[in-house]
């Protein structure tokens, strides 16, 4: 194949018949740009407008255009000509995938994963290879940028550093050892600082022989973080240091912390003995590659409890740490592999704003993090392989020990097929059970019991469990009713009826408190449950005496605890569909009356838990509290929530994200907004951006009309959402939105916040003068409505506006009233925010110590409240004032550590002005080659958010190296 007729990855390029056409002028080749990075897709004479004259448009925009089209037909290639073609208020480029270089791209990059994930390396290496070949440099590098285009360049230049990390990790498992050190030696001339490719060089040199030169690349990785950084390595480089260099103990030898996130071990399991020692010795293999193991069997098999209970057995073996995931596959809604992939991708330690969008991607970040590192996953009742497939890890020593109905002859798996317990051992289970001595007086009833039982280690759980509770009962009286429940149900098949006879046989014996717990859990969530979400749900004042006779029965199991310290209890998933199918017997009134309980239970906790945050989030919320307090059981657990709020949406963070869309689901709108605005600030907090953005969308979707007080809420908090993440035109057009509906509504105070959030948007993009007018009226409608914690917030922003127009002075009276305000009502957040602008103040007056003790009160209280994201805006605010002060040693640590957090959090104006900052700190201390890393990742950043001057002066630093 020829080189395709357009590329744009790299300048700007045009071929015919492979001869290069040149297309002169800055407007054709730009608009020529946006259409090649949409191909075979509209684009609007708006957004080309919007493009070719970002500072407004001339009135002869249109005609221009048109001039500018009729120039590309003359000079592109004949078929580029036909595919050209104009439409409505806009044009389209039809292309093949063959004829734009980002099009081949993204199709030879499907063809390697697909092909790795096949188990065909040396294919999938050749088409990574021809991927990565037919990128010339940076997106459009000789055009001039636009923010139009910096969705779409984000995303391929996101896909093309997966790639080349996913061809690493290949390279590695191939053993092709020559190109992978050089490919990372080229890596890290770029990226001198990332550890995780110094541990691959690392690891790829031991692994090669060349010892000696593994030795010297830790000891160059030491030398490098040590010189630009002043800090040691951290904790995963330095035991690959100490293995390649042979020694172990002291500092060097220290291993990061795991993560276990595995359910509790049964403490009686029984039986199995061949499987458990077949499991351990194949997962203990994992070495070089990763192993997997698919355990499979019927329903009530003990698959998830055989996978638990082996996964303790091994846990020594992994010492980074062991990952457990619910896939859900035989319930109605079996999950979904980007979720599990971003929940998988949190345990490790990646924050949700990190995480990226697509599936492919997440998945090649997950596979990256555990490159070089040994894990257990454990993918409980899986659906098939290809809900699988994307979890496993593509190389390292990690294990996977998969659970399901189904087998997966597909995945690259040893498979585990689990039938019926042998007899002896589902005599054990059940003498376990029922006690030793009973079994040997009544053996041949027990044998019975368990032939009626299909020796299925659910079912003999459930009978045996029903015997203990019925003490009058004899052993021959079990297997008489269990005989008369299968002729009841019918013919016998295997599996399902052995446990639903079992289930069955409890249920009609259950006491009605238990058998409406039973039902109950049909409505819950597919999920770990609390207690007191079980009582509220069945309408009982407390938890106890249904859900502990469910416990005795063996009909739900405790799987540990959560944050708050409370048990977590979970249904078996064929139970559950029996109680499901017993809630559609119900009442349907009582039914949905049931729910909703839930659901209003959830918002008053949700309320609880925000009246006791570490930081106040400025929203407003949905309404009048119209439910009052917490009552009954969700009253019990109160106390714990306001304790410990941020543990407990921890805890119950997918349960409120299910009632959100539960809610919804019911029509009732108004609650779903209610539990979604009392998220948002544990969504800010957290940085789950995507969950955030998600809740709003879908109820403000869903809402019949945009009327109200939720409504005007919903939109201030995407409002705020949208300020973080950079889309200032977003921001201010749903504050703009939230402000008149507050205004109409006649609500002052929803009104101020949101004048708040809209005086921040003018702030940031330079309009001072509309910034100190919006701020000026919120403060005016928080003293209006005497909320002296809006009034703190509003003199803050005020003082803000005059700190950036250099007046001190001026500032200096509303930071001693924000200040003041922050004490009075108590809101240490909010006063350390206040403290970090009476440090600019300090600053601007010339005086650096006090504003260095300024920000290190601020420091503290962040630091106090575990708030990752301001503490980072105060490191740089230090480092910025080290800097001035000659101290680069502690500016370039503060530096380093806040440019990750920013990264995390997608801020991506904080990431330009850091990269910005360690740009002048390397040029100052005479490292060029990092300045001018830093300073080109700067100015990149600043293009993509349009905002030339910044780019300007960064640009001009540049040349002034040259």
């Amino acid at each position: 194949m020829g080189e395709p007729t357009f590329g744009i990855l790299g300048p700007l390029q045009v071929r015919a018949h492979g001869v290069p056409v040149r297309i002169n002028g800055a407007k054709p080749r730009a608009l020529l740009a946006t259409l090649l990075l949409q191909p075979n897709g509209f684009v609007s004479l708006d957004l080309l407008t919007e493009v070719l004259w970002p500072g407004g448009a001339p009135r002869s925009a249109v005609a221009n255009v048109r001039t500018y089209v009729r120039t590309l037909r003359r000079l592109l290639p004949p078929a580029a000509v036909e595919g050209l073609r104009t439409m409505p208020s806009g044009y389209s480029l039809d292309a093949a995938p063959g004829e734009v270089d980002m099009l081949l791209f993204e199709q030879q990059l499907a063809a390697a994963r697909a092909a790795r994930d096949r188990g065909e390396d040396v294919v999938a290496l050749r088409s990574y290879e021809s991927a990565l070949e037919l990128w010339r440099g940076g997106m459009l590098q000789d055009v001039p940028s636009s923010v139009v285009w910096d969705p779409a360049i984000t995303r391929m230049e996101g896909l093309r550093s997966v790639a080349v990390d996913e061809c690493l990790e290949l390279r590695l498992r191939l053993g092709d050892y020559a190109h992978l050190v050089s490919g990372l030696r080229s890596r890290l001339t770029e990226n001198p600082l990332r550890e995780d490719l110094w541990r691959m060089l690392v690891h790829a040199l031991h692994d090669a022989g060349r010892s000696a030169e593994a030795r010297s690349a830790y000891a160059e990785a030491e030398r490098v973080i040590a010189a630009e950084l002043g800090i040691e390595p951290s904790a995963p480089l330095r035991a690959i240091g100490a293995e390649v260099n042979g020694y172990g103990g002291g500092r060097h030898a220290a291993a990061p912390a795991s993560v276990c996130q595995l359910p509790m071990d049964i403490p009686d399991f029984t039986g199995r003995a061949v499987e458990v020692a077949d499991l351990e010795e194949l997962l203990s293999t994992a070495g070089r590659q990763p192993v997997v193991a698919a355990v499979s069997g019927p329903p009530g098999a003990g698959k998830s409890t055989l996978a638990v209970h082996v996964a303790h057995r091994v846990r020594d073996t992994f010492p980074d740490g062991q990952l457990f995931v619910d896939l859900a596959g035989t319930s109605e809604c079996p999950r979904e592999p980007a979720d599990v992939l971003a929940e998988m991708l949190r345990g490790l330690g990646v924050i949700d704003s990190a995480i990226p969008g697509e599936t492919g991607e997440r998945a090649a970040m997950f596979r990256s993090r555990l490159a070089q590192r040994r894990f257990l996953v454990v993918l409980d009742d899986a659906l098939d392989g290809t809900q699988v497939s994307p979890l496993l890890p593509g190389t390292g020593g990690s294990a996977v020990l998969v659970s399901s109905r189904r087998r997966m002859p597909g995945l690259p798996a040893h498979p585990c097929p689990l039938g019926l317990m042998r007899p002896d051992d589902a005599r054990a289970l059940f003498g376990t059970i029922v006690g030793a001595d009973r079994l040997l007086r009544e053996r041949s009833d027990a044998d019975r019991v368990l032939a009626e039982c299909g020796s299925l280690p659910l079912a003999v759980r459930i009978a045996a469990a029903r015997l203990v509770n019925r003490p009058g009962w004899s052993v021959g009286t079990l297997a008489d009713s269990l005989r008369d429940e299968r002729g009841r149900l019918g013919a016998v098949r295997s599996g399902e009826l052995e446990v639903r006879a079992g289930a069955e046989l409890s249920y009609r014996h259950l006491p009605e408190p238990a058998a409406h717990a039973f039902r109950t859990f049909g409505d819950l969530p597919d999920d770990a449950v609390p207690g007191w979400l079980v009582a509220v749900a069945t309408g009982c004042d407390g938890e106890a005496g249904g859900l502990e006779t469910l416990l005795d029965e063996h009909l739900v199991e405790v799987v540990g605890r959560d944050g708050l310290g409370l048990n977590r209890y979970r249904m078996h998933g064929l139970l559950r569909s029996y109680a499901r199918e017993l809630t559609l017997t119900d009442d349907q009134e009582d039914r949905h009356r049931r729910r909703l309980q839930v659901i209003d239970a959830l918002i008053a906790l949700a309320r609880s838990a925000n009246a006791a945050m570490p930081t106040r989030f400025l929203g407003v919320l949905g309404g009048p509290d119209e439910h009052g307090p917490p009552d009954g059981p969700a009253h019990a657990v109160a106390a714990k929530v306001r304790a410990r709020p941020v543990d407990w949406f921890e805890s119950e963070h997918r349960t409120l994200m299910a009632a959100v869309d539960a809610a919804v689901r019911l029509g009732r709108t108004d609650r779903a907004a209610d539990l979604a605005i009392e998220l948002a600030g544990f969504f800010d907090m957290r940085g789950y951006y995507g969950d955030w953005l998600r809740t709003h969308r879908l109820v403000l979707d869903a809402m019949p009309r945009h009327d109200d007080v939720r409504a005007a809420a919903l939109l201030r908090n995407l409002g705020q959402l949208h300020l973080y993440q950079d889309r200032y035109a977003d921001a201010l057009t749903s504050f703009d939105r939230s402000r008149a509906l507050f205004a109409g509504l006649g609500h002052p105070t929803g009104e101020a916040v949101a004048a708040v959030g809209a005086g921040s948007v003018h702030r940031v993009v330079g309009d001072l003068r509309a910034a100190l007018g919006a701020f000026t009226a919120a403060l005016q409608d928080f003293a209006a409505a005497g909320d002296p914690h809006g009034e703190a917030v509003a003199r803050n922003a005020i003082a803000s506006v005059w700190l950036e127009r250099k007046e001190p002075e001026a500032a200096a009276g509303w930071l001693r009233g924000a200040l003041e305000l922050s004490r009075v009502v108590g809101d240490r957040h909010r006063e350390a925010q206040v403290r970090r602008r009476v440090a600019v103040l300090h600053e601007l007056r010339g005086e650096a110590r006090s504003a260095r003790g300024e920000l290190e009160r601020a420091l503290r209280i962040f630091d106090e409240l575990a708030d990752l994201h301001c503490a980072a805006y105060v490191q740089q605010s230090i480092a910025e004032l080290c800097l001035r002060q000659g101290d680069a040693r502690e500016a370039s640590a503060l530096l380093i550590g806040a440019l990750a957090v920013q990264q995390q959090l997608g801020d991506r104006r904080a990431e330009a002005r850091v990269a910005g900052l360690l740009g002048e700190l390397h040029d100052a201390t005479g490292r060029k080659q990092t300045a001018r890393h830093y300073f080109h990742r700067s100015l990149a950043t600043w293009h993509r958010l349009g905002l030339p001057d910044e780019a300007g002066l960064v640009d001009a630093r540049l040349r002034s190296m040259r």
